[in-house]
């Protein structure tokens, strides 16, 4: 008997369950019996959401598979020219590597758009995405749950951070999609819609540089969103050499960032240079941070602001 089901045989919320745990209620039917395939009939995923595999993480799960084997089945689907890999491509790669013929795989009868929903919520569970194969992953899988381009997506997140902040404007507004985004967002449990668009969607738009250093494992996204505010092209490159060739951390990139700053205004026009200072001020002032001054650090701030008080003064 073989292992491959039907696509009317196959329970699809089994599927996401054996992948995203129980959900609660009866115990689901399981997706399908393990098999062993050739491992050389498999086909990569040219599509699937992650796109760099750390040489290091390989070479221990293949040291791994080599003492105990492939312990849980891969996911593939059949194709013409054999089966296509839908989940499990660092197994795959490590019982090549480890010399092994067949692997565990469990077979499914999936189109194109459901191979590529299970490959990105797979990935997505297991942790196993950096920050920039993650956003687009999430992305992805948003853009298949509610049958939208990315830009349409990106508009949607937009029309719900502005709801949540209580400024619904004239625009229609596609309630089915908001609901089944909030649900999706849930589901995964990593972050919000709103939490995603601010401190996740901008990583699309950094310099490229930056994007292959996180894409590639080489920096941190925290680190990489520090460096990503540096203005200068230039500086911005110099300070990203530095902090892979000499591992600096994110303290380390928050400082050198001040001292490139520093010496930038150092360069501007006198007065442009003033406008910079007050401003930069202007954000630092706050009663929280002003209260955490000790009483000689407060008499100091107070008699430095009354003497640009002075200075600003007509007739000064």
């Amino acid at each position: 008997m073989t292992a491959r089901r039907r696509r009317s045989d196959i329970d699809r919320a089994a599927v996401f369950e054996a992948i995203l745990g129980d959900l609660g209620g009866d115990e689901p039917e399981a997706p399908g019996a393990p098999t062993h395939i050739a491992i050389e009939s498999i086909h990569y995923n040219e599509h699937q959401p992650r796109h760099h595999i750390d040489p290091t993480a390989l070479a221990q799960l293949t040291a791994s598979v080599r003492q105990r084997g492939v312990l849980e089945p891969v996911l593939v689907r059949r194709v013409a020219s054999g089966y296509e890999l839908v989940a499990g491509e660092r197994r795959t790669r490590a019982a090549q590597d480890a010399g092994l013929l067949n692997i565990p795989a469990i077979v499914l009868d999936l189109d194109d758009r459901e191979a590529l929903e299970i490959s990105i919520i797979e990935n997505l569970q297991r942790e196993d995405l950096n920050a920039v194969e993650e956003t687009e992953a999430v992305l992805a899988l948003l853009g298949l749950t509610l049958d939208l381009d990315r830009p349409g997506v990106i508009a949607l997140l937009h029309d719900i951070y502005q709801r949540e902040r209580g400024r619904v404007g004239d625009g229609e507004v596609d309630e089915q999609r908001i609901v089944a985004a909030g649900t999706l967002f849930e589901r995964l449990g990593r972050f919000t819609p709103v939490s995603f668009l601010v401190n996740r969607v901008p990583i699309l738009s950094f310099p490229d540089a930056l994007l292959e250093a996180v894409r590639t494992g080489r920096l941190a996204f925290t680190k990489a969103q520090a460096i990503a505010r540096v203005e200068s092209g230039e500086a911005r490159d110099s300070l990203l050499r530095e902090a892979i060739e000499q591992d600096l951390s994110l303290s380390q990139i928050r400082r050198r960032i001040t001292e490139i700053r520093t010496d930038e205004a150092g360069e501007r026009p006198v007065g442009e240079r003033v406008v910079l200072a007050l401003n930069a001020t202007r954000r630092l002032l706050s009663r929280r941070r002003v209260a955490t001054l000790s009483d000689s650090d407060r008499q100091r701030l107070v008699d430095l602001l009354e003497d640009v008080q002075r200075l600003l003064e007509p007739g000064a």
